[in-house]
């Protein structure tokens, strides 16, 4: 009996030796397995073009006819919603505006793909592969406000995604945004402060970041703004990342693993969780000085 109660110490101590090692096994391959898919999505954005610096050229060319609404389509692939587009363009004045379309790179808006005429052909040729929560994301948007600042009648260049519909007609969205000078951006400072990373100073101090929806309506000197931007894209292509850097599916999987084994919490919580869509422009406009410091809740757009 004695014996027995001196080696139930010693199997304790070998039970708590093997979770030990068991949780420190874990960690090191979820940690190996993040820094993985972490250095691969990095290269891939690095592939990305960047810095074109294009629009310099078309600020004081002159154009014949009315000025145009660009409308600018950040889709997946096809536009599901395309029948509704195509009604609103078709009781528009095809001479007040342009299209223009970046889906997945080698997608062909055509009779097979699209149902509506007013997309044959408007996808870009030079897309890239767009990733949820990269830089990516916002380097799209800067393809298209550049393909369409290369015409000089496009003066305001609408944002939209694969899911906006139009709650109103074409001429009464056309007058709306042509009515003012100013450009439409849900604009705010982002008071959580949890996303602004100070290794993003001198280029962005923190009393310039902001935040907003993505969706924006640009005047034209705005939009040369954002594609003539070779300054604060680099810094959000650096310091401002989705993380874990995976599938939303993936990321899901491993907040499981963290609460089966309770890893450290510095694995999930030593980076930060920063997602470039939704701060990139509203920021780029304040850095560039086009925004100014404090916002009422009424008002969002920018002169």
């Amino acid at each position: 009996m004695t014996k027995r109660r001196a080696s139930s110490p010693m199997r304790q101590l070998s039970r708590l030796r093997s979770r030990l090692i068991i949780i420190l096994c874990v960690s090191l391959c979820v940690l190996a397995l993040l820094s993985v898919v972490f250095h691969s999505e990095s290269n891939l954005q690095s592939s990305f073009p960047t810095s074109r610096r294009r629009s310099r050229a078309f600020i004081d060319i002159q154009f014949v006819g009315p000025p145009k609404v660009a409308f600018l389509f950040l889709v997946r692939r096809d536009l599901p919603l395309d029948f509704l587009w195509g009604t609103f363009f078709k009781n528009g004045d095809g001479a007040k505006f342009s299209i223009y379309v970046h889906s997945e790179p080698g997608f062909v808006f055509d009779g097979s793909t699209t149902r509506s005429a007013f997309f044959f052909g408007r996808q870009l040729n030079n897309s890239i592969r767009v990733v949820w929560g990269e830089s990516s994301m916002i380097e799209a948007e800067r393809l298209l406000f550049e393909e369409a600042l290369y015409d000089p009648a496009n003066q305001r260049f609408v944002l939209l995604s694969d899911s906006c519909v139009p709650l109103y007609n074409f001429s009464y969205i056309y007058n709306y945004v042509m009515s003012s000078p100013k450009s439409f951006v849900d604009s705010f400072i982002d008071v959580k402060g949890h996303r602004y990373d100070p290794k993003m100073s001198p280029t962005i101090h923190k009393e310039r970041w902001r935040k907003g929806s993505q969706w924006i309506t640009l005047a034209r000197r705005h939009a040369e703004i954002v594609v003539d931007d070779d300054t604060v894209f680099p810094v959000f292509r650096e310091f401002c990342k989705r993380w874990p850097p995976t599938p939303l599916s993936f990321r899901r999987r491993l907040l499981a693993i963290n609460w089966t084994f309770q890893l450290p919490l510095f694995t999930f919580q030593r980076h930060r969780n920063c997602i470039p869509d939704e701060h990139y422009v509203q920021t780029l406009l304040a850095v560039s000085r086009m925004l100014p410091m404090l916002f009422s809740l009424d008002s969002h757009s920018i002169s």
